[in-house]
């Protein structure tokens, strides 16, 4: 656009920054520059206005979403099930304390009910199993794939390898009951 900017006060002006490629030495004649206004210099501040109207819808609701806070440690704050990094301490009695790292799953699932259809129609699964008045879904924050982390730690009685679990991949899934 040869640095015209958004608020430059010379874009309506004819003759401004940016000018027709028949003008004389840069200038339209003087009539002209007086009676009409540069067409280039209209259509470069109609796409600049167009472009800029486009960056403002695609990146204002990108930034409300996601601020500084929710792209690194807060990003569980966000509706679903992310990973994130777990630092923890760890004491196993007669060993030496250490600290490790693995992935957890964190966040939160969608969980709804609803009254269900009383059934009009008497069937014999209905005389064993009465229908329930609500329907319940509810999905939990899951791990869906996870790794094996090995840790060596220095015990009483030598060294001890010690296996923790830690989250590949996370999902909001059907709560389990364990």
């Amino acid at each position: 656009m040869d640095g015209l900017s958004f608020m430059d006060p010379d874009c309506f002006n004819v003759g401004g920054p940016a000018m027709s490629p028949d003008s004389q030495n840069g200038r339209l004649p003087q009539i002209l520059e007086q009676q009409l206004p540069n067409p280039w210099t209209i259509l470069a501040v109609a796409e600049m206005r167009s472009f800029q109207l486009v960056v403002l819808i695609c990146c204002i609701p990108w930034l409300l979403l996601c601020d500084s806070n929710s792209m690194g440690k807060d990003a569980w704050l966000r509706p679903g099930c992310h990973k994130v990094g777990n630092t923890r301490k760890m004491s196993i009695p007669d060993c030496v304390e250490f600290t490790i790292t693995t992935n957890a799953c964190r966040g939160f699932c969608e969980s709804f009910s609803v009254p269900s259809i009383p059934l009009m129609v008497a069937s014999p699964s209905v005389l064993f199993k009465p229908p329930k008045p609500v329907v319940s879904v509810g999905q939990c924050c899951n791990m869906m794939k996870s790794e094996e982390i090995q840790r060596r730690v220095l015990c009483i009685e030598g060294i001890r390898n010690v296996t923790f679990k830690s989250a590949l991949s996370c999902s909001c899934y059907h709560c389990k009951k364990d």
